[in-house]
């Protein structure tokens, strides 16, 4: 089995899927391998234009509610330089496969595609569905579309979803939501020596960072903490990620943008957490409306947390089905909460690779969890599709 994921896996690698770039080479070979093992194949059309991109939803079995939904995304982050080997072409370095997405994620749907093409499917008793989106890395932007074809075919009602970003095969329950929020700021110009007297865009987008900043109370000890670094202390964090504007020195800044953002759990609201924040934009706007200037603000990105219960049922049946995997958490957010909502059934994070190895210069998996994620999936299904557990179910 090994070999065959490490044949998918270079062909995987070798579409250079970059966010925001078109995905739809990579969606055409995973369709049509799929629907050689006789999976329903479905393009769901996302993005147009210069680089079109695509989702795709793949159905195996009977058209019956139950049964199991894989997820996992097509694009990678950009590799950048610093590399020892070609990103985009798979090379194996002793027992670790090397290039741009073996561990984010290609590496699962790898071991996916071999594990489906394994498996008996006149045999399933329930149906497995697989869903592959495009963008993820920049928002979880592309899988809307996905979802609303998904909430129009009725038998895809799983009884667990699973997406399989790199846990190191830890089984994992929760992840933080997120949300993004462009700022942009006009002013009139002036020179610089009435900046007394005048405010500028530069001086409304310093006082709005503060107070992003300031709504992670006790900063400095939530660096220390030694808990989930992704969430903070308290169970979230805000931070202002990028800003722009001015024209020189001597002249008071006509614009100003920057992005900021909030991590939160499913306990926390994005909005009475960032409050504080609009509060100081509708304050500037207003001192800025006086002598013509304005501010205007965009939702960016927006994705829900995950809160999966560890005692739920079908938790239990798939983690004894993953050979009683441990319970991890994961401190990045992805696309488990949106699938939670919109089918819905009980969603967990799961698969090989290192999160730590992704995102760099000479990302790898290996290769042995590569075979171990496949032995997993076909286990999950028997367990959830063919068993008589899912006959029952």
């Amino acid at each position: 089995m090994t070999v065959g994921i490490v044949d998918v896996l270079q062909r995987l690698v070798a579409f250079p899927t970059e966010s925001g770039t078109s995905n739809t080479d990579l969606i055409d070979y995973y369709a049509d391998r799929a629907a050689g093992i006789g999976g329903r194949v479905h393009v769901v059309s996302g993005a147009a234009g210069e680089h079109p991109r695509a989702n795709l939803h793949i159905a195996f079995g009977p058209e019956t509610g139950g049964g199991v939904f894989l997820s996992g995304h097509t694009d990678v982050v950009p590799a950048g330089h610093g590399w020892d080997t070609n990103p985009y072409e798979l090379t194996a370095i002793d027992d670790r496969l090397h290039g741009r997405g073996t561990a984010d994620m290609k590496g699962f749907l790898a071991a996916a595609l071999v594990a489906l093409s394994a498996i008996d499917h006149t045999s399933l008793r329930r149906p497995v569905h697989f869903g592959l989106s495009y963008d993820e890395e920049i928002g979880c932007v592309g899988v809307h579309h996905l979802l609303d074809h998904l909430r129009g075919v009725e038998s895809c009602r799983p009884d667990i979803i699973i997406v399989g970003e790199p846990t190191q095969m830890q089984l994992c329950t929760a992840h933080s939501g997120k949300r993004v929020v462009r700022v942009v700021i006009d002013s009139p110009s002036g020179h610089s020596s009435r900046s007394p007297e005048q405010p500028t865009a530069i001086e409304a987008a310093a006082a709005i960072a503060n107070a992003v900043f300031l709504v992670n109370a006790g900063g400095v000890n939530q660096r220390e903490n030694k808990g989930d670094p992704g969430v903070g202390s308290q169970g979230f964090s805000t931070n202002v990620g990028t800003i722009n504007g001015g024209v020189a020195v001597n002249v008071l800044a006509p614009h100003c943008e920057l992005d900021f953002e909030c991590r939160h759990q499913v306990d926390h609201s994005p909005e009475d957490l960032l409050q504080p924040v609009f509060s100081t934009i509708d304050d500037w706007a207003e001192r800025l409306r006086v002598i013509g200037g304005e501010i205007t603000t965009t939702e960016v990105v927006t994705y829900p947390g995950l809160a999966t219960a560890r005692n739920e049922p079908e938790v239990g049946r798939l983690r004894s089905a993953l050979a009683d995997a441990a319970f991890g958490h994961v401190s990045f957010g992805c696309e488990a909460g949106l699938y939670a909502e919109t089918l819905p059934a009980p969603a967990v994070i799961y698969g090989p690779g290192n999160i730590a190895d992704a995102h760099r210069p000479d990302e790898y998996v290996v290769a042995g969890d590569l075979a171990l994620a496949a032995d997993r999936v076909t286990s999950v299904i028997s367990e959830f599709c063919t068993s008589a557990a899912a006959e029952g179910a």
